[in-house]
């Protein structure tokens, strides 16, 4: 029965591929099971191949930033990336990322540039669940669960596809896939090479990507699917500016800190991301109406980078190995459905802080910094949750959605230099071996009524949480080496509404209020020390709507729009204040024109807005935001070739894609001026 579903769900996918927009939609995230999104208590939204493909990816943000509520912005390392999806933008641990199911890093080593892990310039779709994830998701999932998808099923007949792009600044890249299958197996496979100039000083990239699929079923009641992921990204670091006039006169600088190239001579400014996994998927049929679904996956992590944010310019080098076994059964019962299972980890990291050069700094808090090791130490983290997950249909039009995760995490800590010192700057803190342990129980309830197939009015409760980081717990600044740190825990409230237009359109609407505890805020002493400690509360609230619909024959439009507010709640320091770096509005705007005279052509304008934010927690200075415009299209000239090409910010805007106020002075990072890009494709 569960075959027969999923062969019904890809077939019904496949008619998709002849819109550009995703009319009936259908989502995997939230059960691991593909079901319509109409039907789903909780909000995501999604994109597919044929979207993805007009989108032309060079960024994350190209993936990602159409989708309601969510924001992706490049930082000054090009593939870097900070992300706003229920939260203001910022680095904490706050999204699960994932890549076909499987998360990316192990919670607890969180990276906020963990979508380049991921192989997003070649995926072929992307989910985004927002919220407190389902009762699948434990530690980072509280304000969003990513999952980009790297490769649809093998094809039913031998083919071969080739691409390349061009574009100014130096862009190029070059994509080669390849798929087959018989009766018994299938595979598809691809590689992918970008080389970018950058359009300032200091950010040229170079990024690889690979990924491969075999699928075979082995008999009547057992599948299998492996499945290999890489990325490497090399990409030079440039820095914000300190005076808006350098973004107003589109200045192509790598800063506007003499500093900075003091810095360029004396050590490697740059940002290195390396990733590769490799997993088992095996799936068991045996039993009626029960899919038993195993996968064991082995996971590599390397984040090396030069702290441009410390004005000693540390060099950071992290290692991560991993080794998972995830374990997920779906039963479907006369009265619903039932998913269970547990997910496992064991992670070996090893971080690395030096300092490469003698330096001594200027200015207030001056101090001499000597070359050798700042931090050196491993740490083995073992993570396991089973979890539970009841769909149960009390009338025909009432189903009420109930779910359980269980989390236990847990660190090993081993410190390489001399147990509870200090370096010669009297900065750093090396603590002692030592283990810590975190566990939390997280409860999900949802009530749907579907007043038709086609009208789904919900309401939904998510508790989440996320545990500290590594690099927190044990990466200490002097004096501060007695602060311990406890999970942060989160409550989701969610009200929604979903309408599916048939065949031509699909809309829906969210109204959610989160609250936030025992935040782990940032300080920073009079002696200019930053650390870390769990703070007081936050409140997360807004509205996210989405419209997809076929207007007529040749016009399509996708609307995205959400309004939010996030405030601390009675902080010591910021009161009820609106928190920085987060903007009020978010919108994007989409025209897809296939016009009937010249088959197999695509325009599509776009419309992108970011209203104002606060641009400190004080809320001493504010950023207008910005909107731009840009124009994507395709034309498949016949079964073989296909040529695209994108022009964007096609105004040539002039403004920051960052804005904020600390430490005493302004801070932008400058957005790409206008671009164009051009390329072919060709299938056999």
């Amino acid at each position: 029965m569960i075959k027969k579903n999923l062969l019904i769900s890809l077939v019904a996918s496949s008619f998709l591929h002849a819109s550009t927009l995703d009319l009936t939609p259908i989502s995997v995230t939230a059960t691991g099971n593909e079901e319509e999104i109409v039907k789903q208590p909780l909000s995501v939204s999604t994109k597919e191949k044929s979207e993805i493909e007009l989108d032309q990816v060079i960024f994350q943000k190209d993936l990602l930033n159409s989708l309601s509520g969510v924001r992706i912005e490049q930082t000054t390392s090009v593939i870097g990336h900070m992300t706003s999806i229920r939260m203001p933008k910022n680095t904490g641990p706050y999204y699960l990322f994932m890549q076909d199911g499987l998360p990316v890093q192990s919670s607890g080593f969180f990276n906020h540039n963990g979508l380049a892990y991921t192989t997003f310039q070649t995926a072929t779709g992307v989910e985004v669940l927002k919220g407190a994830g389902t009762a699948l998701y434990g530690s980072d999932a509280v304000a969003a669960v990513v999952n980009v998808q790297s490769l649809n099923a093998p094809a039913k007949k031998k083919e071969t596809l080739i691409r390349a792009m061009g574009g100014n600044h130096g862009y190029g890249s070059g994509f080669l896939s390849t798929s087959d299958s018989d009766e018994k197996s299938g595979y598809r496979a691809n590689i992918s090479y970008m080389h970018n100039d950058g359009w300032r000083e200091h950010t040229t990239t170079d990024r690889y990507e690979a990924n491969i699929r075999y699928d075979r079923e082995l008999n009547e009641a057992n599948d299998i699917k492996v499945m290999f992921n890489i990325s490497s990204t090399d990409a030079q670091q440039a820095d914000s500016f300190n005076d808006y006039s350098y973004i107003e006169d589109g200045s192509a600088k790598a800063s506007d800190d003499p500093n900075y190239y003091l810095a360029l001579e004396q050590t490697d400014v740059s940002r290195k991301f390396d990733y590769a996994r490799l997993s088992l998927e095996w799936s068991n049929y045996t039993f009626n109406n029960l899919e038993i679904t195993t996968t064991p996956y082995i996971r590599y992590n390397r984040n090396q980078y030069v702290a441009t944010w410390e004005s000693n310019l540390p060099s950071n080098d992290n290692k991560l190995v991993t080794f998972g076994l995830n374990n997920r059964n779906t039963y479907d019962a006369k009265w619903g459905k039932v998913v269970f299972g547990f997910d496992s980890e064991y992670t070996q990291s090893s971080l690395t802080y030096t300092q490469d050069f003698n330096v001594t700094t200027s200015g207030w808090g001056a101090k001499t910094y000597v070359a050798g090791p700042l931090y050196d130490y491993d740490v083995n983290y073992f993570a396991v949750a089973p979890y539970l997950s009841a769909d149960y249909s009390l009338t025909k039009a009432f189903i009420l959605h109930a779910g359980l995760r269980y989390d236990y995490n847990r660190f090993d800590y081993n410190n390489n230099l001399e147990d509870n010192s200090q370096d010669p700057s009297g900065t750093y803190y090396r603590i002692a071996d030592r283990t810590d342990s975190f566990q939390h129980l997280s409860p999900k309830l949802a009530l749907s009524y579907m007043m038709s197939k086609n009208d789904n009015l919900y309401i939904r409760y998510a508790n989440g949480f996320r545990i500290p980081q590594a690099s927190r717990l044990y990466s200490l600044k002097v004096g501060y080496e007695a602060v311990t740190l406890d999970p942060e825990t989160t409550n989701t409230y969610e009200i929604g509404y979903k309408h599916q237009f048939n065949t031509q359109g699909f809309f829906d609407i969210a109204l959610y209020y989160m609250t936030i505890d025992d935040t782990i805020t940032r300080y920073e002493d009079s002696d200019g020390i930053r650390y870390y400690d769990n703070g007081g509360s936050t409140i997360h609230k807004g509205i996210e709507t989405t419209l997809d619909y076929q207007l007529f024959s040749s016009l399509a439009t996708h609307i995205a729009y959400s309004y939010s507010k996030h405030n601390y709640d009675n902080n010591p320091e910021y009161g009820d204040n609106e928190m920085a770096e987060a903007p009020n509005h978010l919108a994007n705007v989409r025209l897809i024109y296939t016009p009937t005279q010249v088959h197999g052509l695509r325009i599509m304008p776009e419309w992108q807005y970011v209203g104002s934010y606060w641009m400190d927690d004080a809320h001493t200075y504010k950023y207008g935001g910005y909107s731009i415009g840009n124009l994507k299209t395709d034309y498949k000239y016949n079964k073989h070739l296909r040529l695209f090409g994108k022009i964007t910010n096609i105004t040539n805007k002039k403004y920051a894609v960052s804005a904020r106020y600390a430490y005493g002075k302004t801070d932008y990072t400058p957005a790409d001026p206008r671009g164009y890009y051009a390329g072919l494709e060709y299938k056999w």
